[in-house]
């Protein structure tokens, strides 16, 4: 939790322990470690309540007071009741119900949308008949009535796309089409946030809104269209009283309204800027390594992270700050994979004439990193999207041991967390392998909990998971 944050939560804690400290974003330490006493090893037996949900999402819950609130696809936010998993309110954020349109404009817009859907089909048959031709072509390189139909196809194809960008960049709709996302990420896997008196919530429609506790609606807007095809996930946060989010660039927005303070471009990137202060004042560490100022989203310092040639958008989770370092790690599939540490300067005038120092750089398995680093007693733990564990030394950047999971088919998209002095790794299938942290690898336990890719959240009493089909609690004691 920053200094911005409520305390209030935390106050009540040491006065009444009964009461449970709120939880009120993504990774609320900025690295995954929670200071809980007690958390489970056994999952099933220790199960107090598993609530089906009306649909999938990426998205983490936050916990505020005695409730659990998120999101689902494609635009729902949702609040539950911490201890029951009963649906208190939930809220569609829909573009077409947030402005309210006529009946005659929603079927106009209606058949609009159809018409996208139609042409995207005709689309998707189009690749798929074209990859058959060329693999055809491939085994039979002379045939030239093959290469004939390729070429025309090629066209159509061109021509398919263009109607594409043409209907969804339709001025009149362009504001109300659903922009492309891919299934694996979809619309809703930004995490919500909270500031002590709104929640804050993003959607990959374009969409940020801002409700209170009880589900009533403060205010919405439409900002822009995420900036590639496969979807958002950089969360919102609050940072020196300004809401920070990302479709396209950065953008800092009034929390009270909405409105635009500052605009930071941005290239692709899918995971979220790690907050920092000197002196008082405040910065963002990116994924893609660039040093934004918070005050005016002045870009100071850039190129702090290797980007592949041609595959820079290859950047999806998000820095941990500890202490007075920066962790960050990437990735591409058999090209490269790096961890750095950068030190942050103890005055403003040192990060304005030499910006962050790096303090190692080290060389780790060529692989995508969807999960973000988890730093722990000296320790920094990594893993590559095939579940492959690297552990550093968290000063030098020395590997301690490499470690890979057997026996699990999917992908390390969440988060590693740290709880009750146990290291919980998720993997999509449905697999949580919890182990020992230290320098030598040691599984305690392992669990199948249905498909997921959020990360769960801690206290003493209990652990709270969304998987893609149900909500559930198991107890810590």
């Amino acid at each position: 939790m920053t200094a911005k944050q409520p305390i209030i939560a935390l106050t009540l804690l040491t006065l009444a322990p009964a009461l449970i400290a709120d939880l009120p974003s993504w990774r609320t330490s900025r690295n995954g470690v929670y200071k809980t006493s007690n958390a489970p090893t056994g999952w099933k037996s220790k199960l107090l309540y598993e609530k089906p949900l009306p649909s999938k999402s990426n998205g983490t819950p936050i916990m505020v007071e005695d409730r659990l609130i998120f999101t689902a696809e494609p635009a729902l936010l949702i609040c539950a009741d911490r201890d029951t998993g009963e649906i208190i309110w939930q809220h569609s954020n829909d573009l077409m119900e947030l402005n309210n349109l006529s009946d005659q404009k929603r079927k106009a817009l209606q058949a609009h949308k159809a018409r996208i859907a139609d042409v995207g089909r005709s689309i998707q048959k189009m690749r798929s008949d074209v990859r058959r031709l060329e693999r055809t072509l491939d085994r039979d390189p002379d045939n030239h009535e093959i290469k004939t139909r390729l070429e025309g196809m090629y066209k159509e194809s061109q021509s398919l796309n263009a109607e594409s960008a043409a209907l969804i960049g339709d001025p009149e709709f362009r504001q109300f089409v659903e922009p492309p996302a891919h299934n694996t990420n979809g619309y809703s896997s930004y995490t919500p946030c909270y500031d002590g008196t709104r929640l804050y919530a993003v959607f990959g429609l374009g969409v940020v809104v801002a409700y209170d506790l009880d589900g009533n609606r403060l205010w919405s807007k439409f900002i822009e269209h995420p900036d590639h095809r496969w979807g958002g996930a950089t969360m919102p946060q609050i940072v020196d009283g300004e809401l920070i989010v990302r479709f396209d660039d950065y953008i800092a927005l009034n929390p009270k309204n909405g409105d635009e303070i500052w605009r930071a471009p941005s290239e692709v990137v899918f995971g979220t800027p790690a907050p920092f202060q000197i002196e008082g004042k405040s910065f963002l560490f990116t994924p893609r390594g660039e040093v934004i100022r918070v005050s005016d989203g002045k870009v100071i310092q850039e190129g702090l992270v290797f980007l592949h040639a041609t595959r820079d958008w290859s950047i999806f989770n998000t820095p941990s700050v500890v202490g007075d370092l920066i962790y960050a790690v990437s990735g591409v599939e058999k090209a490269n994979g790096d961890a750095y540490a950068y030190r942050i300067p103890k005055s403003l005038d040192t990060l304005n004439k030499k910006g962050l120092e790096l303090a190692w750089h080290t060389e780790v398995e060529k692989d995508r990193y969807y999960a973000s680093p988890l730093i722990h007693k000296g320790l920094l733990y990594i893993v590559t999207r095939e579940n492959k564990i690297t552990v550093l030394e968290a000063n030098t950047g020395k590997i301690v041991y490499t470690h890979e999971i057997k026996g699990a088919r999917g992908t390390a998209y969440p988060s590693m967390t740290l709880a009750g002095g146990k290291i919980y790794l998720g993997i999509d299938d449905g697999h949580m392998v919890i182990f020992k942290p230290g320098k030598t690898f040691e599984e305690i336990a392992r669990h199948s909990v249905g498909a997921y890719r959020s990360t769960p959240l801690f206290t003493d009493k209990a652990v709270y998971l969304r998987t893609y089909e149900s909500l559930q609690s198991v107890s810590s004691l």
